[in-house]
């Protein structure tokens, strides 16, 4: 079988692109980490009656390894630090605002492994309360009975 001249120009002028194209190494894409490697992160949130009190649940993406809590005055807060490992990247704060009698607002961040969650209220100071952990379930139930 004979190959015409052209067809085999047209075959060495076409070979070094081929080459070319081929030596390129693309970069693999990066996997979002997982498992236990996966940054805690807030999956839903739900102001609710538990158990004949008002409650917060907070759904995570994964059980925390540390929960640290606190509260502070003018305006009433409590302040949520779920910690896990960090992730691939730091979430700048977003603010859930609420449509409820004791919430006002809700921010939420995420800093070196740190998800930060503050309950803002609309008093002064914030009301007594209790933190339970519950797997991948946060619940932070005030004392006074649900109304």
């Amino acid at each position: 079988m004979l190959i015409s001249r052209k067809a085999a120009r047209r075959g060495w002028l076409l070979l070094p692109l081929l080459a070319l194209g081929c030596s390129q190494h693309m970069a693999a894409p990066t996997a979002a980490p997982s498992g236990d490697q996966a940054p805690v992160a807030l999956r839903n949130f739900e102001i609710t009656n538990a158990d004949g009190h008002r409650a917060v649940l907070l759904h995570l993406s994964r059980l925390p390894t540390l929960v640290r809590q606190s509260s502070s005055s003018r305006p009433g807060r409590i302040t949520l630090e779920l910690w896990g490992p960090p992730g691939d990247a730091d979430l700048p704060e977003r603010d859930l605002p609420q449509l409820d009698a004791l919430v006002d607002n809700v921010r939420v961040s995420r800093k070196s492994g740190a998800l930060t969650v503050v309950l803002e209220f609309k008093g002064e100071e914030p009301p007594a309360y209790t933190v339970h952990e519950m797997a991948d379930w946060i619940m932070v139930r005030f004392s006074g009975q649900a109304s």
